[in-house]
């Protein structure tokens, strides 16, 4: 559970761990019900976008969407790092209890147009009513025969135009065969289902949450590290079809007409953050082939075409995203709030863990004690040894601080709190920055990785993968240990100095969980701790 500190625009700090680790037609062919008719009474709250199921391979938790990421070199002075995000406002926020919401909801206007369609049991079609959104009471009342079932589907493509007629006719129109096709591939496509049991002589309330059925994208170019405008940018996602034939049995979609892509455009042109106007949907389906390019792009005295940030984007139906383009200085050794820093790939890291003096060469050749920083518990900010100790004072032993002692915001959108142990203009950084520091380095090792109490000659490298010259020395400083199945627990010391290394993140969830960036001789990893360490 307690580690040394890497300060970096984030500050990294080992932890002292457990070691014991802790429409209308005929009527229903069912049974006519002897309750008379039922009126079924229609609104439409909001709609929601799914969270998205595919979860990050690279040792995420079930908490944690799947966030894409590429970086292109924009010139020799900048890149573009680009992030693909599922957009789930509910699972960010609980990112610190654990729990993972199913849908992120967005609000309807009025005077929207959408159609309910009624089938019986047996699914042969009964009625059809097209409503426009607050205007309910202007449409015919659907009234069906008390005590029979029905399944009730609603369509809309959230536009206030009239919806493309149903097919087939009447006649022959099933459940399973209702259609209706469009050659507006950029709209919405909404859809609900519900079985009903009608009661007779009554009002049956229908109460409509729509689930959107295709992706949509929103793009944010950001140039603020740069310090220049963003004076011109467009681009396009493809793929993209202007048309489709939606399936009214589950709200599914073929693609017909062109192939075209979706342009995008921005507003706030010629500030340093701007953000796509057109909330286009894409019209395709789910593939791990959508690519989104920037046609042109003009940042200061920088112009370049045909930028082609992602190419094999997996996107799912019904998920919204934050497609983020960061535009950054190269990698390079910098000063930081005073402090010598190193920064990859658009994010500032201290090169010095905390306590260490900083006018120390932290790069040497050979590890020495001087450069071990001082060793904290999750959430504290008192720190529990320096560099050289062999037992924890003053040790937690019984540790549960809160899941956002170390980050009052989001994974996405950190904040830093008066808890945080790192130095002025440096936080602790996030599970997801450390694992976009081990995808954009490679590593290797400094000193024979050898465990004992006085062995302070060993450390991982993290090199830049743009520039050899850019690096952090990580010490491998181990860990404070205790015994005990509960609290409170008993410090055992220091173990695996020399040999081992873990610089915590702020992640925390309710389980209690934690995470470390962790490595021995192997290559780096991300690591979940089996309980807030103690």
């Amino acid at each position: 559970m307690n580690r040394p500190t890497k300060a970096l625009i984030i500050c990294s700090i080992p932890l002292i761990t457990s070691i014991l680790l802790l429409v209308s037609c005929n009527k229903s062919s069912d049974a006519t019900g002897s309750q008379g008719q039922g009126v079924i009474q229609v609104s439409v709250g909001d709609a929601t976008f799914e969270a998205e199921e595919n979860l990050s391979n690279r040792a995420a938790t079930p908490a944690e969407p799947t966030i894409q990421r590429h970086t292109i070199e924009l010139n020799k002075d900048f890149l573009m790092v680009a992030e693909l995000r599922p957009e789930d406002p509910a699972s960010d926020s609980s990112l610190k209890d654990g729990t993972r919401a199913a849908t992120d909801t967005s609000a309807l206007g009025n005077n929207i147009r959408y159609r309910i369609l009624v089938y019986n049991q047996a699914g042969a079609f009964v009625a059809e009513r097209d409503y426009i959104r607050g205007q309910e009471a202007s449409t015919q009342a659907l009234q069906l025969d008390g005590g029979s079932t029905y399944t009730f589907v609603a369509v809309s493509l959230n536009t206030t135009t009239d919806l493309p007629a149903t097919t087939p006719a009447v006649a022959t129109r099933t459940l399973a065969n209702s259609r209706i096709a469009t050659t507006t591939g950029i709209n919405a496509l909404m859809y609900y289902k519900q079985t009903l049991t009608v009661s007779g002589n009554s009002i049956n309330r229908l109460d409509i949450v729509f689930k959107h059925q295709k992706p949509l994208i929103g793009v944010t170019i950001n140039s603020q590290q740069t310090g220049y405008n963003i004076t011109a940018a467009a681009g396009r996602i493809n793929p993209h079809n202007d048309g489709m034939t939606v399936n009214l049995a589950d709200g599914s979609h073929t693609l017909s007409g062109n192939e075209t892509g979706v342009n995008i455009a921005f507003d706030n042109v010629g500030s340093q953050i701007i953000t796509n106007t057109n909330t286009s949907f894409i019209n395709s389906i789910s593939n791990s082939v959508t690519s989104f390019s920037l046609l042109n792009l003009t940042i200061g005295s920088i112009t370049a075409t045909n930028l082609v940030p992602f190419t094999n984007l997996t996107v799912s139906p019904g998920v919204r995203y934050n497609l983020i383009l960061n535009i950054v200085p190269n990698d390079q050794f910098l000063t930081h709030q005073g402090r010598p820093a190193a920064r990859i790939n658009g994010v500032i890291w201290a090169r010095h863990n905390v306590g260490v003096d900083i006018t120390l060469n932290p790069d040497e050749s050979e590890v020495f004690v001087n450069v071990h920083g001082d060793y904290f518990q999750w959430g504290r900010l008192a720190r529990s040894g320096t560099g050289i100790s062999n037992t924890a004072n003053p040790f937690f032993a019984s540790n549960a601080p809160a899941n956002n002692t170390w980050n009052s915001g989001t994974e996405t959108t950190p904040i830093k709190t008066a808890a945080d142990p790192c130095p002025t203009g440096y936080r602790i950084p996030t599970r997801r920055e450390q694992e976009a520091l081990i995808a954009d380095t490679d590593w290797s090792n400094s000193g024979p990785f050898v465990t004992g109490d006085s062995r302070f000659d060993s450390a991982k490298i993290l090199t830049s993968k743009r520039n050899s010259q850019v690096r952090l020395t990580l010490p491998a400083q181990g860990r404070f240990g205790v015994s005990g199945s509960v609290a409170p627990y008993a410090d055992r010391g220091i173990a695996g100095r020399g040999s081992t290394g873990r610089y915590f993140s702020s992640y925390s969830t309710e389980n209690p969980r934690t995470s470390s960036l962790d490595f021995l001789t192997q290559a780096p990893s991300i690591f979940s701790n089996g309980s807030n360490p103690s």
